[in-house]
């Protein structure tokens, strides 16, 4: 009896136990899925906040989730609105599928002054008016963007009378004069740190650099010929707020002319080839090979006698497709190394084990002539000779980079925003071959670069003397202006969108 008494009790305290223990045990899975379900909540308030915010702001579900999707929950709700703006006015600018013909080069621009007001709000120079604006959007006390501005009517495409290119071997008679002493049209308030510059080397109208300007502060643009620097005959336009006196043209120059940046090619050169400058960067191969077997058959066919047809139509060849004279009536094209000289990168700048000749190439196709940028650049060098702190936004090869370190300027920072993977193992390269002492920061791209970032950036380096940026990407060809033009406006809106948030951080960390 006491054996059987003394396992009943046993057993129910092991029942009573394990009641105990799964109620415990229940009422911590409860206050986990409470505490749980609380996180998701107060998650969920704050995205519906910010929802609710940019719905207000006249922005669409579709346009708010796609940007709460691309740079994440806590993003500000500035930060957000802004990528949809600029999404917005490029996606207006790319639906409208304009396809480049004759007609547009008599087309009109239309409603400017109702563009020019959907851009007011990226011009932040004067704060009082920026906050008037701003406390009519929305409650956040990280800033604001306009919906005044965003709920205009679509309006006529910017860039509408554009049909550029990146050179076709010379520089048109409409071209504009190169510009030259003190820049009369960038304000005081303006030219002060922090300085910026974007350069554009592809060939865009007037009334196209006209609307890049407005963008941009109404900074007028500057337009170099790069012939003046190098064998590269191309018009760099940029648009900055540096100083323009006391420029220097950095040494060692790059080469002149083909012949001395390609010294083999002299013995060879024909007397009736006058060419002494390359009018563009081709990356095309197709066909050049088969191209150069046809002149050089031509020529050998002629047994000396060529007529002034054939020789034009030769020399036009020639022009297109980059080629020089590499033996005894034989034409070739310039190779990656010849190209990085004109261009005035170091020997081997785009070698990388995974490029092959013609990747190389294209990897400069839109790359900055880096005497033709330093002499623009050249200015900083007294302004900061301790060294300097850049951001560069779309980096490229590099090219500005580059050309800092040409003039001697130490690079004590260089955070860079670059999309392509082979861009940024140029600049790493670059950097560890040139035994730079500073910091290099990569960002694999601009949605990297949030408001959260940017601050910390601010705070570990203090801040940047010069935001940099360009349009590096290659020409794919396509219906519409921009793809034609070789040019991503939404890397430009980008571009305009971060550089004034650093001049505001500036103003606040100053």
């Amino acid at each position: 009896m006491f054996i059987v008494f003394t396992f009943l009790n046993t057993e129910y305290m092991l029942d009573s136990k394990l009641h105990t223990n799964m109620r415990t045990f229940r009422a911590e899975t409860f206050n986990f899925k409470t505490t749980l379900f609380q996180v998701k909540a107060e998650s969920l308030f704050g995205v519906m906040d910010k929802t609710l915010h940019l719905l207000q702001m006249g922005f669409t579900e579709e346009e708010v989730s796609l940007a709460i999707d691309s740079f994440g929950q806590e993003a500000a709700v500035q930060e957000l609105a802004d990528s949809i703006f600029a999404r917005r006015i490029a996606s207006t600018i790319e639906q409208k599928q304009v396809k480049i013909e004759s007609e547009f080069q008599g087309e009109q621009e239309t409603e400017y002054s109702t563009y020019h007001q959907r851009l007011n709000y990226y011009d932040d120079d004067d704060d009082k008016l920026r906050a008037k604006r701003a406390k009519h959007i929305f409650r956040d006390d990280r800033g604001a963007s306009s919906s005044h501005a965003v709920n205009q009517p679509s309006f006529t495409p910017w860039l509408s009378g554009c049909a550029g290119s990146a050179g076709d071997g010379y520089l048109k008679e409409e071209d504009y004069e190169m510009t030259s002493g003190p820049r009369a049209n960038v304000h005081a308030d303006l030219a002060k740190p922090p300085f910026f510059l974007y350069g554009n080397v592809v060939n865009i109208t007037k009334a196209a650099w006209s609307e890049l300007s407005d963008f941009l502060l109404s900074v007028q643009p500057e337009f170099i010929n790069s012939q003046l620097f190098s064998a590269l005959m191309r018009r760099e336009g940029y648009l900055h707020n540096l100083p323009t006196e006391r420029r220097n043209v950095v040494v060692p120059k790059s080469p002149m002319t083909i012949e001395d940046a390609v010294p083999s090619t002299r013995h060879y050169w024909p007397t009736w080839d006058t060419r002494k400058h390359i009018g563009n960067v081709t990356s095309e191969v197709a066909g050049i090979e088969q191209l150069c077997e046809t002149l050089g058959k031509t020529i050998k066919d002629s047994r000396g006698f060529l007529s002034e047809e054939k020789r034009a139509q030769i020399l036009h060849q020639c022009k297109m497709a980059n080629l020089i004279w590499i033996g005894q009536d034989r034409l070739g094209p310039l190779q990656p190394n010849q190209m990085e000289r004109i261009l005035g990168y170091p020997p081997n700048h785009t070698s990388l084990f995974t490029l092959n000749p013609p990747d190389r190439i294209a990897a400069m196709k839109y790359a900055f002539q880096t005497d033709t940028i330093a002499y623009v650049l050249s200015v900083l060098k007294d302004i900061y000779p301790n060294g300097l702190r850049v951001l560069s936004i779309y980096s490229g090869v590099g090219g500005a980079e580059v050309a800092l370190h040409r003039l001697g300027i130490p690079l004590k920072c260089v955070v860079s925003i670059e999309e392509s993977d082979v861009n940024r193992k140029i600049l790493k390269r670059w950097w560890a071959k040139t035994e730079q002492s500073g910091v290099l920061r990569q960002l694999p791209g601009i949605w990297k670069l949030k408001t959260d970032v940017l601050e910390d950036l601010f705070k570990e380096f203090g801040g940047f003397d010069l935001v940099v940026g360009g349009n590096y990407d290659s020409c794919r060809g396509g219906t519409t202006v921009n793809a034609a033009m070789g040019m991503d406006s939404k890397k430009y809106f980008e571009f305009v969108r971060v550089l004034n948030r650093v001049r505001s951080m500036h103003a606040l960390f100053k």
